[in-house]
């Protein structure tokens, strides 16, 4: 969801260059692999998590870990707008997901 604030801008910028501040600081000290294996590491944590929302939906625990996120509590993990939806039918989700739909 995006917001007009534009002190949630600001912090997404600095969020963004505080990242390529770190790879760039791994690239210096361990060469060119480690920065190139942390961001195929957390590409593939980021796509391979997901969970039906009957379930409470993905959480991104496994993408904050990698990113070194997983100690900071952001608005999202609270609230994330969906509060007022129904909830998801769960066999209904999963034949979506596994392209069920003959």
């Amino acid at each position: 969801p995006a917001s007009t604030h534009p002190l949630e801008a600001r912090l997404t910028a600095w969020q963004a260059t505080q990242d390529e501040l770190k790879m760039t600081t791994l690239r210096r000290n361990f060469g060119i692999g480690e920065p190139i294996r942390r961001g195929m590491e957390l590409s593939i944590a980021r796509e391979g998590e997901w969970r039906p929302m009957a379930l409470g939906g993905s959480a991104g625990v496994s993408g904050d870990i990698l990113a070194g996120r997983d100690t900071q509590m952001q608005w999202e993990d609270v609230y994330r707008g969906e509060e007022t939806r129904e909830s998801a039918d769960f066999h209904a989700e999963m034949e979506r997901k596994l392209k069920m739909d003959w």
